[in-house]
């Protein structure tokens, strides 16, 4: 299950049109407009009134005096099922974080209040209308912000793979991917490193 949850995230983020947001949904945001300035807090999940924060750049020791100790391994993907959510470390630092328990998910938020049942509409009045998104039968199925980093060390969201095509710099991207239900309401959320979420490391063999 979880290997097919990955490969469906993995599909939709490669095959994504350059598209933006219908007017339609921009337009049926309301609140004042939130900042398009990210910085390296903004990828985590947390939960404040616990004072939990999960968040990509975290050792694996970081996470486990927060979480525990995980309650499953798949191997295959080298991730770790712990009881709140499924993590993925690269030389022990976290590079993918992903939920989809529904039960979980609403006490889990990203900083900007963003998880399990937000709409697209809440969706694009905090994160902004570049998302690389998927539809089915004019319906947004999938949405995902792709952020590259400035010399400043904040964020931007790109519309565009075309300069790092030609000149390379994946290194400094970040992803923020949510799967949406028949509703539109978050079903699913991955933030990650870009080499995670778009080369996700799989082993086909028990023999290292």
């Amino acid at each position: 299950m979880l290997i097919k949850k990955i490969l469906f995230v993995v599909l939709f983020m490669t095959i994504l049109s350059n598209s933006e947001v219908s007017n339609n949904l921009i337009n049926a945001s309301s609140g004042p407009p939130a900042s398009m300035i990210f910085t390296e807090d903004e990828f985590q999940f947390q939960i404040k009134s616990k004072d939990i924060a999960i968040k990509i750049g975290n050792t694996r020791e970081e996470v486990e005096q927060q979480l525990g100790h995980p309650v499953d391994y798949y191997y295959h993907t080298n991730v770790y099922q712990y009881k709140n959510m499924r993590i993925h470390y690269k030389a022990g630092i976290v590079d993918g974080i992903m939920i989809d328990d529904s039960a979980i998910f609403r006490k889990y938020k990203t900083p900007r209040g963003i998880g399990f049942g937000s709409t697209i509409q809440e969706v694009i009045g905090q994160y902004g209308k570049k998302g690389f998104m998927d539809s089915k039968k004019g319906i947004v199925s999938s949405i995902t912000y792709v952020m590259e980093r400035n010399k400043q060390g904040n964020y931007s969201v790109i519309s565009s793979f075309d300069k790092f095509v030609l000149e390379g710099g994946y290194e400094n991207l970040m992803a923020l991917s949510m799967v949406l239900d028949q509703r539109g309401r978050v079903s699913f959320l991955m933030i990650a490193d870009y080499e995670f979420a778009y080369h996700p490391e799989f082993r086909w063999t028990e023999t290292q």
